[in-house]
């Protein structure tokens, strides 16, 4: 990942590579886990991964645009807050819902949820090799 590009760009470079870490994942689990509520579990959060980092990354434009408007830092954080724990309660709700009915299996699912930390662990990781690389020539 080029972290000299344009903020833009490496938000799109790392929304794509978290897409592809994504259908690995699912892709891995099945001859994994074997099992459909399984494989379902690692693709469901795989993609409220990738939905919850669409609304982040959403959030975060609002709080730039609303920061440079000259709105409130109190009244940023509070509707920021607001909406981030109603988010988090719907997805709450929903998650448990499937649990109650054992539609999901929870370490699959976690695995699913995961795929942007493991992402970014990647990202920082291939960072680190690059300056690595870059003081030993």
């Amino acid at each position: 990942m080029n972290f000299s590009a344009p903020p833009e760009k490496v938000l799109r470079d790392f929304e794509f590579r978290n897409l592809l870490m994504g259908l690995f994942l699912v892709l891995i689990s099945i001859p994994l886990f074997r099992q459909p509520r399984a494989v379902f579990s690692v693709l469901l959060g795989v993609g409220l991964s990738l939905l919850l980092f669409q609304y982040l990354k959403r959030d975060g434009r609002e709080i730039a645009a609303r920061a440079l408007a000259g709105v409130p830092h109190g009244k940023i954080l509070r509707s920021f807050l607001f909406k981030y724990y109603l988010r988090l309660l719907a997805v709450g709700l929903f998650l448990g819902i499937l649990f109650y009915f054992r539609l999901i299996h929870p370490v699959p699912l976690t695995l699913g949820l995961s795929v942007g930390v493991i992402q970014l662990f990647w990202t920082l990781l291939e960072l680190g090799m690059r300056k690595i690389l870059a003081q030993a020539r």
